[in-house]
Order: structure tokens, then C-alpha cells, then sequence
């Protein structure tokens, strides 16, 4: 999730901006304990906000998903209703789409959001805009600011009054009628009359995106647009390529869940006897890669799910401890869950018992208070402790569990009062100990 924020209400200021939890607003639960906390960190305002600041909320599944390779792309559909300013790429935490865990693309230009993604599938009569149509999480970024939020809410109030006047359901308006109107008052360019569905992409232009990847982070998209296709060419040429191309093309095929390059990326991660510098969560003015070199490497390594690499993997983890970076907790925790084998569950089991490794959960307002308050409108840590920590317990339940531990906290977790975290321990508990996620 996107960081989330709770202004205070300052006479006279002329902007403020603050992110320092997780909350899911439809749980009252939550909003009600974030109401009464973050008080404590703006003592002296005249007043507090009365609506939290989500950046990122529930969202439908439509009739089409944007997703960031699609943005990175610049794909053009046939029924774009909106065109969205882009920019940088903020994404106010980490990202989790296999192209992001491999570059950071620094943000976009203008982004298309097709008509499609503001009607549910299996339902008739509804239209959903703003933060709730369908994108994936990590597009949400380039498609929220306020501007784009304005004019997606006014086309589908237009596409609704289309509706009602044709007396048909939202999904069979004319929808090149909408464009044309939509270009007339000012939110649409000219050139989207004629667009068409610029997927999928050409076999030429992906044999060139082939040879440039891991140097354009464009082509790069390209790759991951079409990957079952795109898989040969990039086995062929990891294997004619050599040196730092070798490694970059095993690292894509690695994260597209090929392992024709687990030798190379092997020999690259044992190589490193320490930790490279990695994140250490941020979610104000979070800018670039969440992972440093070394954690996508790890990460690639288990996105194989090839048992050959866990050796490697389990060598990193011992170096762990809760004074290392988040991002790296992070990668171990991704990449032992990705394979999945109970040779795992007990060097998991060792770091979750380390000092400071657990004892996170927020189960009172009181301890929101002492823990939460601190830090600011901009505070990190307690986010950053509890995601650790819930990470390596779903790994280390997904693994198949080692006394009862990682069961014990996700457990805990089901009590904490950010509705998020609760919510997604339950989700974890839903499977048994030792299967993963498909």
C-alpha cells in the first residue's frame, strides 16, 4: 500500500502533505484508532483533518487492468477517456510488479486510462472512476493526482448521462461520441479519435527490445509486455552474451521465472560476501528502486523456485539482523517464500528470534501512542518494523513453519489495529503451512 496520512489543520498554511501509516479507510476500527493517535503528533494545530489522505485504495476489476508496463509503453486503446499527466513516479513505499523489481523508470509521460477500466466486470449499470477503476497498485502512482482525478470523474459523469439519455446500460454508449466530446472541451488530445489498441507489441520491435535490455528501461517494458514470446530470444542471448549483459539477461529471465540463467546469477550472489546498501523503507518522497543490486538478485534467485539456489539465498539471510536494511528482509523474505521448501523454516525461525525481530503488532490505541506518535507526519518506523515482521512470518508459514512461530505472529497480527495488516495476516492464514502463493 501507498503511505497514508492525517493532516492537522494549521491557519495560514498553504500546503500540507503527510504520510506515516497504512490504513484501510472502509475499516472503521482503524479509522477511528488513526483519529485518536495522530493527535499526538501535531499538538499545537488549531484543528485536524477530517478526511485521511489514502493514496491508494480499493479498486474494481474492470473490463480492463492498466498496469505499469503498459504505462511504460505508452499503449494507445481505442476508448481512452482520459489522459493522465503522469510525471514522477512517487510511490510513497515499495512497488511489487516483477518489471519494477528489476528498474525504476523514474516516472511517464502521458498515461492512457481506457473507458473499460471504469466498468466492473459481471456488473451492469455502474461506473467507477477516481482511485477505485481498475489498475494495478503500482500504476495507481501515475494516475492519482488531482487533475487526473477531475477529469476521469467528469467523463465517466458524461459516459452516465450518455446512458441514461440513450436509455442503455454505461457499457454500449458511444464511446468515440464521448472521445469527441471529451476533446472538444479540452481533456482530451485530438490524436485519440483514431487511436487503436497499440498491443500486442511486434515481433520486431520485441527482438529489438531483446537486445537492449537491462540498458533502456523502455525496452525493458516492451520485454515484459509479451514475455511467453519474448522468453527464447532471451535465453539465446544470455547465452552468447558475456560479462555484465550475461548477468543482466539472466536477471530478466530469472524474474519472468525461467531459470536458463540461474548459474549465472548464482555465481553473481555468492560472489558478494556482504550486504550491498540497501532501503530502508520511505515512504514520503520515495523516489527510485525499493531494492538494491543484491536484493534483486535474491529475489530473481527464488522467483526461479529452483531448490539450487536456496543455499545462496539462506547464506544472505544469516547475515540478518534487525539493524539491516528493510529491502533486505524484504528479498530473503520474497525469495524463500517463492520456492517454498522447509529447508527454509528454520533460519527463518533464527532471525524472527533475533532481538527487535518481533513484538510489533498494534493491538491498543495506547501502544499506537507510544509507538506511533513519534517521528512526525512523515514517520517510517513503525511501519517499516511491522512489515518486516509479517514478512518473514508469512515466509516462514509458507515454508511449512518451524514451531508454530511464523503461525503465532501472522495470529497476532489478526488483532492489530490497522485493518490492513489484519487483514492480510488473515488472508495468509486462509492456506495451510507450507503452500504458497500460486
Amino acid at each position: 500500500m501507498q503511505g497514508t496520512g492525517l493532516p492537522p489543520r494549521n491557519l495560514g498554511a498553504g500546503y500540507t502533505n503527510t504520510d506515516f501509516t497504512l490504513t484501510d479507510e472502509t475499516d472503521m476500527v482503524d479509522v477511528w484508532h488513526m483519529f485518536v493517535y495522530s493527535k499526538g503528533k501535531y499538538r499545537g494545530a488549531f484543528d485536524q483533518g477530517q478526511l485521511i489522505d489514502t493514496r491508494e485504495r480499493r479498486c474494481i476489476l474492470g473490463e480492463h487492468t492498466l498496469n505499469i508496463v503498459d504505462i511504460i509503453n505508452r499503449r494507445t486503446f481505442p476508448d481512452t477517456v482520459v489522459q493522465a499527466n503522469g510525471g514522477s513516479y512517487d510511490t510513497h513505499g515499495f512497488t511489487v510488479d516483477p518489471y519494477l523489481l528489476i528498474t525504476d523508470p523514474g516516472g511517464a509521460g502521458l498515461v492512457n486510462i481506457p473507458y473499460r477500466c471504469m466498468l466492473p466486470q459481471g456488473l451492469e449499470g455502474l461506473l467507477v472512476a477516481s482511485l477505485g477503476l481498475s489498475a494495478h497498485r503500482d500504476a495507481i502512482p501515475l494516475v492519482r493526482m488531482q487533475a487526473d482525478i477531475e477529469n476521469g470523474g467528469y467523463a465517466a459523469g458524461v459516459a452516465a448521462a450518455m446512458a441514461a439519455k440513450a436509455g442503455v446500460p454505461p457499457r454500449n454508449i458511444d464511446v468515440q461520441k464521448l472521445k469527441a466530446h471529451l476533446v472538444e472541451v479540452g481533456n482530451l488530445r485530438k490524436a485519440v479519435l483514431t487511436h487503436g489498441d497499440s498491443y500486442p507489441v511486434s515481433s520486431e520491435k520485441l527482438v529489438a527490445a531483446v537486445e537492449k535490455v537491462g540498458s533502456d528501461f523502455r525496452q525493458t517494458a516492451v520485454v515484459f509486455s509479451r514475455p511467453s514470446l519474448a522468453a527464447p530470444m532471451l535465453r539465446d542471448a544470455h547465452a552468447a552474451a558475456e560479462g555484465e549483459r550475461k548477468g543482466q539477461y539472466a536477471l530478466v529471465l530469472a524474474m519472468l521465472g525461467d531459470s536458463a540463467g540461474l548459474s549465472t546469477l548464482l555465481e553473481e550472489v555468492n560472489t558478494a560476501k556482504a550486504w550491498d546498501k540497501g532501503w530502508n523503507y520511505r515512504g514520503m518522497g520515495q523516489f527510485g528502486s525499493a531494492l538494491s543490486s543484491l536484493d534483486q538478485k535474491v529475489v530473481a534467485l527464488g522467483r526461479t523456485r529452483d531448490k539450487r539456489a536456496l543455499p545462496a539465498i539462506l547464506e544472505k539471510l544469516e547475515l540478518l539482523s534487525a539493524e539491516g536494511s528493510f529491502s533486505h528482509h524484504r528479498a530473503v523474505a520474497l525469495a524463500l517464500e517463492a520456492i517454498g521448501d522447509q529447508a527454509a523454516t528454520r533460519p527463518l525461525f533464527d532471525l524472527l528470534s533475533k532481538p527487535e525481530m518481533t513484538g510489533h503488532v498494534h493491538t491498543t490505541v495506547e501502544i499506537a501512542r507510544t509507538r506511533g506518535v513519534g517521528g512526525g507526519t512523515n514517520a517510517v518506523t513503525t511501519r517499516r518494523e511491522s512489515i518486516r515482521e509479517l514478512s518473514l512470518a508469512r515466509a516462514l508459514y509458507r515454508c511449512g513453519d518451524y514451531q508454530g512461530l511464523g503461525e503465532k505472529i501472522l495470529r497476532a497480527y489478526l488483532d492489530d489495529l490497522r485493518g490492513h495488516f489484519a487483514r492480510h495476516a488473515a488472508a495468509v492464514l486462509a492456506s495451510k503451512p507450507g503452500q504458497r502463493e500460486e
